[in-house]
């Protein structure tokens, strides 16, 4: 991906280099924290969920023994009518405003279902961003929040603050978006039982009906 900027593999590189950094070992000094940081964790979220955006990704699942499962994943939104997530010989989201759901057969085909109408997408918007607000501001927050911009975009720790069953985020978790199309590019959520790490490998900021296309 090019858009004014150096290839997109070298500014991940960079991102990596600096998130992932002040995710293990500490905090640039110039970060925010608390409810500033929370706000603006909301605000970058909605805004990745309203951008529109093609982004290709590697995924990595380390367990507690070491052992690793791996895939290739694709993100394809635009919306309020498109959001396809590819990976694991699946397609699902929401296509032309509907549900849509395919899985890959034994014969290496796929069986694609869609359903009515798909929930207003803002509205949809608005509970996941509801939701991750219930976590992360309050009183007594679940997650204690972090942000940094070093590296070519924003990027935000969560620490689990409270100590409860299956927290939704894990123990903790490293959220980074693209500066310029607000797409993910890099997440790492570290549970007891492992690590999953999503990072993208080439972002674009626009999207085409080939992009939206499943393959048969």
């Amino acid at each position: 991906m090019t858009s004014g900027r150096a290839p997109v593999a070298i500014a991940l590189l960079a991102l990596l280099a600096a998130g992932v950094a002040a995710f293990v070992i500490g905090t640039p000094a110039s970060s925010l924290r608390g409810e500033p940081a929370a706000r603006a964790l909301l605000d970058t979220w909605r805004e990745s969920r309203n951008a529109t955006f093609v982004v290709d990704s590697d995924f990595t699942r380390t367990v507690a023994n070491g052992q690793q499962l791996k895939d290739h994943t694709r993100t394809v939104q635009r919306p309020p009518g498109d959001r396809l997530t590819f990976g694991f010989g699946s397609a699902s989201g929401r296509l032309n405003g509907h549900i849509y759901r395919c899985a890959s057969t034994s014969d290496a085909t796929s069986t694609c279902l869609q359903s009515a109408l798909a929930p207003d997408y803002g509205s949809e918007v608005d509970g996941e961003v509801s939701t991750l607000a219930g976590y992360v501001q309050g009183d007594r927050p679940l997650y204690r929040v972090t942000a940094f911009s070093d590296g070519p975009g924003p990027c935000f720790r969560l620490d689990l603050a409270i100590d409860i069953p299956s927290p939704p985020y894990g123990q903790h978790a490293l959220f980074c978006f693209d500066r310029d199309t607000r797409a993910p590019s890099l997440t790492v959520i570290e549970r007891d039982e492992g690590t999953d790490r999503t990072q993208a490998t080439s972002i674009r900021g626009t999207v085409t009906d080939a992009d939206l296309a499943v393959p048969h």
